[in-house]
């Protein structure tokens, strides 16, 4: 349905079925995968572990460590070149004191990490957070300000370690998405979330649906030479249509997708 439509790539999320990270599927279930999507002309370019990354409870955030190298393993069976890694934001990050703990912890977090990495011949890549949508006192959290996004992938200095902009996050707490795009620059920002957001929620929907001036983004974008793709994370528009409409509402999901690319290519040609 997706090669129909139009799509180059895939990106497997794998936090919507536990079996992407708990050690159900094998090899095999991976490399089938990866074959039957070559047979349809497509293949995996990205994918997302599952998140949060901890939690308050030590065991839990044991277990999801585990569930985190597993995800970053399966995909890395798939052919993906980069996977992205929620940092970790089980701290209110408005209490003094909060940002520079995380800051340790996900260094600390993501530094565990690059092992497999280099094992897997995969790069995992930061996203920036928030905590409380549209309150940017209280809503910050790790990386959601490019000051703090640029610290912590400077910091770890390491080729396994990139950026993923995700940028409706960037709304959410109030930060302009072509102002931290080319905060960032293309050495840092390695891949995107691409989804549009409204005033209050996450809303993880199609572009041009909610609040985002994609003009001045794909311009940003193309001003930085941006090289990776043009990942969406706007599942939310096309869960809600009836099964019946799904072909038509990946079709369109493409055809904005193709929209800003050529915005894209236009900023840059000029």
């Amino acid at each position: 349905m997706l090669v129909e439509a139009g799509y180059d790539a895939l990106d497997l999320s794998m936090f919507n079925n536990k079996n992407h990270y708990n050690g159900e599927y094998d090899k095999d279930f991976y490399l089938e995968i990866k074959n039957y999507a070559q047979s349809k002309g497509i293949s995996f370019m990205q994918a997302h572990a599952p998140f949060g990354s901890s939690f308050p409870d030590e065991e839990q955030t044991k277990q999801r460590f585990c569930e985190i190298v597993t995800s970053i393993k399966n995909a890395s069976y798939l052919g993906v070149k980069i996977i992205v890694v929620h940092p970790c934001q089980h701290l209110e990050f408005h209490i003094q004191g909060n940002p520079e703990k995380l800051f340790e912890y996900n260094m600390d977090f993501y530094k565990k990490l690059i092992p497999y990495c280099e094992e897997y011949d995969i790069k995992v890549a930061v996203e920036n957070m928030w905590q409380i949508p549209h309150r940017p006192q209280i809503g910050h959290s790790t990386c959601s300000r490019p000051d703090e996004f640029i610290k912590y992938l400077d910091t770890l200095n390491n080729d396994s370690i990139v950026g993923c902009l995700d940028i409706g996050h960037t709304m959410l707490v109030s930060e302009e998405p072509d102002a931290f795009i080319r905060a960032l620059g293309n050495k840092r920002i390695k891949c995107v979330h691409t989804h549009d957001v409204n005033v209050n929620q996450d809303s993880h929907t199609l572009p041009f649906f909610g609040i985002i001036d994609w003009e001045s983004v794909m311009k940003a974008l193309a001003d930085i030479d941006y090289q990776g793709e043009l990942t969406y994370e706007a599942d939310n528009f096309f869960d809600r249509e009836p099964l019946e409409l799904h072909q038509d509402a990946a079709n369109f999901m493409a055809k904005t997708g193709r929209y800003l690319i050529s915005k894209f290519n236009e900023y840059r040609n000029n």
